[in-house]
């Protein structure tokens, strides 16, 4: 029971972030605002992580450190700026569809670029859930929320789910040579700072002491609750239980989100919305199973895999 709690609570967590996104976004902040806020307030647990996970490790060579710094600029630099900036104009719900399509863009890099088999069973279940996306983007574009820019919002948020699955297909060789805790100090550390770069780069610093406590608030939020404590929970759910298991608890995410949307935003899913979404998650979920029954050594990349999520 402890270790359902642990996973379910890092899926909820990690997948609630677009609510309180959106909530900062409805007083007048954007993206990147938001996103610095985030990144700012979580840096510092990322750096005492990696300082504490690398006490007594082999020292990294300048070849890891640009390594563990590409991996951030994908990752949690990129990938979180365009879902960021993606989510200012669709629906949280079909923000989650879209992101959970990330094991099909795995399947489909493995297949068609690393020359990997994959089954037949495991195609079929990647197209229902690209049937899911097809049917719940048209059910948003006909909801009262929608707005000419929804389909920029959804080919955005597509972009971080495609960078994420690079993310994840790059980032097993590293997690076995540095140790799981240890990359993501390093690697989301990384992130935070390019992040920071950005804004500054980009925008006045007294940008950030003009803003209303409440977005001060909601930037801690995602920083403690939507970025360091569903990292944590991760690395240690993992260690309890097998990927499979992993994702079948992990699914309560996503399908909690909805309701938060619901109950926070008042985002209520039309029927094509809740269709779509209800065969992303079955096919997103079947890939996943379906891969673990492959041979032992796909079931080690895939939990490796898992870890960086």
């Amino acid at each position: 029971m402890a270790t359902f709690g642990i996973v379910a609570a890092s899926s909820i967590l990690f997948c609630s972030k677009g609510v309180v996104a959106k909530l900062a976004y409805a007083q007048g902040t954007d993206a990147l605002t938001v996103l610095t806020l985030r990144m700012g307030f979580a840096l510092p647990f990322f750096v005492a992580m990696a300082i504490w996970w690398s006490r007594g490790a082999a020292p990294l060579s300048l070849g890891d450190w640009a390594r563990l710094a590409g991996l951030g600029f994908l990752g949690y630099y990129i990938s979180s700026l365009v879902n960021f900036t993606g989510l200012q104009y669709v629906s949280v719900g079909l923000e989650r569809i879209v992101l959970y399509t990330y094991p099909t863009m795995v399947l489909a890099i493995s297949a068609f670029v690393l020359r990997k088999p994959i089954r037949g069973a495991t195609w079929a279940a990647s197209g229902l859930a690209w049937l899911g996306i097809v049917v719940a983007f048209v059910g948003e574009t006909h909801a009262p929320v929608a707005n000419d820019r929804t389909l920029l919002g959804a080919a955005l948020i597509f972009a971080s789910a495609f960078t994420y699955a690079l993310f994840i297909l790059m980032s097993g060789g590293m997690i076995r040579r540095v140790g799981s805790m240890r990359f993501t100090g390093i690697a989301v550390g990384f992130s935070c700072v390019f992040i920071l770069v950005h804004a500054l780069a980009t925008r006045p610093a007294s940008h950030l002491l003009e803003l209303t406590p409440s977005v001060y608030g909601e930037g801690l939020i995602l920083a403690l609750l939507g970025t360091v404590a569903p990292a944590l929970l991760l690395s240690v759910g993992l260690r309890r239980t097998t990927p499979q298991r992993f994702a079948v608890i992990g699914t309560v995410g996503p399908v909690t989100t909805l309701f938060l949307a619901w109950a926070v935003l008042g985002e209520c899913p039309n029927a094509a919305q809740a269709l779509g979404f209800a065969l992303t998650l079955g096919g997103g979920l079947a890939v996943s199973l379906i891969k673990e029954r492959a041979p032992k050594a796909s079931a080690k990349t895939e939990c490796d895999s898992l870890e960086t999520s």
